[in-house]
């Protein structure tokens, strides 16, 4: 995994205490090993990590914010954006972490902090042997088997959204079980 640690990007105003840390997937990593990753580091950086799910910045991709204290992600699609990670700084994880320490508890509110004061369905994604299966809500229908982690998860936003539990600009909160 290879860290970008983002405040400074020309363009974009932003204060110093404001650390947005960007992992990018190496080649022949996989989604859930990431995840897990990413997971494990997120208590003692206390910030918004942001996996970026593309081999190239160009790319159509997936970008996954992960919230520590409730142990839940989100991910939303966008297109890839040529320049991407110009200006950003690779950092070791060590820096990141005395960083974050530093400068406080939490940085800035992010993309998908609204969807969770808007009550959106509990949604929990799991691996059995077969693929990777979900669960919306207190349903006690799961359902799959899918190929990985993110493409449970569309299929779960896909349903709270065909339900009417998510409106068109929410994201969907989702628990990555053991």
């Amino acid at each position: 995994m290879r860290f970008f640690l983002f405040g400074s990007l020309s363009g974009q105003k932003r204060r110093a205490r404001d650390i947005d840390l960007v992992v990018e997937l190496e080649e022949g990593e996989t989604v859930d090993a990431a995840m897990r990753s990413v997971e494990e580091i997120a208590p003692r950086v206390r910030k918004p990590i942001e996996l970026w799910l593309s081999r190239s910045e160009t790319q159509p991709n997936l970008a996954g914010n992960y919230d520590y204290r409730s142990g839940r992600w989100a991910f939303w699609r966008r297109p890839g954006m040529p320049g991407f990670f110009r200006g950003s700084v690779r950092v070791s994880l060590h820096h990141v972490v005395k960083l974050a320490l530093t400068t406080g508890p939490y940085g800035p509110v992010r993309r998908g902090s609204a969807t969770e004061a808007r009550g959106g369905p509990e949604c929990t994604v799991w691996r059995e042997p077969d693929g990777w299966w979900y669960r919306l809500g207190d349903q006690e229908a799961t359902r799959g088997p899918f190929r990985g982690p993110l493409e449970a998860a569309g299929a779960a936003q896909a349903q709270a959204r065909a339900m009417g539990e998510l409106s068109p600009a929410q994201v969907l909160w989702f628990r990555l079980a053991s």
